[in-house]
């Protein structure tokens, strides 16, 4: 076993995990972006289709790079893609890997949230008032604002309506003050066969997000737990996250592990809350039982989860459950950031000095890192050529 090496689809910031614990790993990628094979504990790496574009390519390539590495080394996958082709070859996936962990019924639950709320209901989580697409009827107006958010992340960025909506940036749902808003929308939606929620708002910015990560045994045990809050997104409503903190909140872990353990939870995890500004209130939004970025955060701030999780199958378990991290360092996405700081300070909603003080003291970023530093040459470069293409065609 211990000649086996994590195999890590897609994110640099997972590798960087193993990276950091200075653990060889083979990197994947599934979107020609190399860095995460230029890591330096990258052994090998690949580059292989997208899977939510062509899954059976991309299922197809992961069996050579199993047939050339061998069977039985341990996956780590880090999007909701990987996830879908996962559970269309299940039986196969099994037999070629190792250090899966998640259950089938926990991967359909994360990627369909009709599955999800239909859980939360079941054992009674605190999750906002919700509404199914297909079992719609009307909405009356006191319900609103309301947000909607896909069942499957996989495709709702091709969606034209959300495109437009959303004015070319990247909306992971969408929200309505009115009912005749999401009522001239919800036609165009329903026509598109795009299945969503309709959700009650949570009052609140996107810095009332509250994230809990852990990773669980096959005996449902956490080995570890820490809590993530966001700063900021872009766009700087509902979007992809461009700074992070961790934070302590006891409460909050001992309310996700009770959760969990109730379900008998295996393999990693991250349970995302809101924080309803006007009751103090939190409720549980989603889960997903996958690898992400908060984890390199965690394992620069003294959790690494992926380390933890790959040792875990070499037979080393903590003696007790690893909680204690460092929460004075920052995660940013730079050029993202400053997106979302100017789009705040447009609407009055942030000052300069405010946006400074918020980064300030230690931090990391999406791609820089001095101590791994071949994949921020590749990321410049990749910059440079960009910058180069728009010229040419500003210029011809």
């Amino acid at each position: 076993m211990d000649k086996l090496l994590p195999i890590v689809i897609g994110n640099l910031m997972v590798g960087r995990c193993f990276t950091i614990a200075k653990i060889p790993f083979i990197g994947v990628t599934s979107n020609n972006d190399r860095r995460i094979t230029l890591s330096r504990y990258c052994k090998e790496g690949f580059s292989i289709p997208k899977p939510d574009k062509f899954p059976n390519d991309f299922f197809s390539a992961l069996q050579k790079i199993v047939s050339k590495e061998g069977r039985g080394h341990p996956l780590f996958v880090t999007n909701d893609g990987h996830l879908k082709v996962m559970l269309q070859y299940w039986d196969e996936f099994q037999q070629m890997f190792t250090g899966l962990f998640v259950t089938r019924e926990m991967i359909e639950v994360s990627l369909d949230k009709s599955k999800f709320f239909t859980l939360a209901k079941k054992y009674d989580w605190p999750i906002p008032p919700t509404y199914y697409s297909k079992e719609l009827t009307d909405l009356d107006e006191s319900v609103f604002p309301v947000i909607v958010k896909p069942l499957s992340r996989v495709t709702w960025f091709d969606s034209k309506v959300v495109q437009e909506v959303g004015k070319g940036k990247f909306y992971k749902v969408l929200r309505f003050q009115q009912k005749k808003e999401f009522d001239r929308i919800r036609e165009r939606l329903d026509e598109e066969g795009v299945e969503y929620l309709v959700q009650k708002d949570i009052p609140g910015p996107e810095s009332h997000i509250l994230s809990f990560h852990s990773f669980f045994t096959e005996d449902s045990e956490p080995l570890c737990a820490f809590v993530g809050k966001k700063i900021r997104t872009y766009p700087a409503e509902y979007g992809m996250s461009t700074s992070l903190r961790l934070i302590d909140h006891p409460g909050l872990v001992t309310l996700s592990i009770d959760i969990l353990k109730r379900i008998k939870f295996t393999g990693p995890i991250k349970l995302d809350y809101k924080l309803d500004e006007e009751t103090g209130q939190l409720y549980l939004l989603e889960m997903n039982p996958r690898y992400n970025i908060w984890h390199y955060l965690g394992a620069r701030a003294g959790i690494n989860i992926p380390a933890l999780a790959y040792r875990y199958l070499l037979g080393e378990v903590p003696e007790t459950m690893l909680t204690q991290y460092n929460t004075r360092i920052r995660w940013l996405n730079f050029e993202n950031d400053l997106h979302s700081f100017f789009e705040l300070r447009k609407k009055g909603k942030i000052t300069f000095a405010e946006w400074l003080n918020s980064i300030k003291g230690k931090r990391i970023y999406q791609t820089l890192a001095l101590d791994d530093p071949l994949p921020v040459v590749y990321g410049m470069y990749k910059t440079t050529q960009g910058i180069f293409r728009r010229l040419r065609r500003v210029f011809g």
